[in-house]
């Protein structure tokens, strides 16, 4: 998808997620987290960038089936990164 860094200025940490989830091997993975960063990053401390970062580690057909609702995110997963990205997909997608 190649979407591109929100206009304004931006921390590494944020530039490192922003490109993390902007290139996932999924396209429909890509696109959900590319519009949650054109909307959101700017918004995210390091620390939820960070939490950003962890949850990303995930496989993406994982992340696709949590946020499609084919499957529930074990617990092991950040409840309230993923929260943040349903309420997103819900509102916009």
């Amino acid at each position: 998808m190649n979407a591109p860094l929100p206009t304004g200025p931006i921390t590494p940490l944020q530039k490192q997620l922003f490109f993390q989830a902007s290139r996932r091997s999924m396209a429909e993975v890509e696109r959900i987290l590319a519009r949650f960063m054109q909307s959101e990053l700017q918004k995210l401390d390091d620390g939820a960038c960070e939490r950003l970062l962890t949850f990303l580690n995930n496989p993406d057909p994982d992340i696709l089936d949590w946020l499609t609702g084919v499957s529930s995110p074990p617990e092991t997963v950040d409840g309230e990164v993923f929260s943040w990205l349903m309420q997103f997909k819900s509102e916009v997608c």
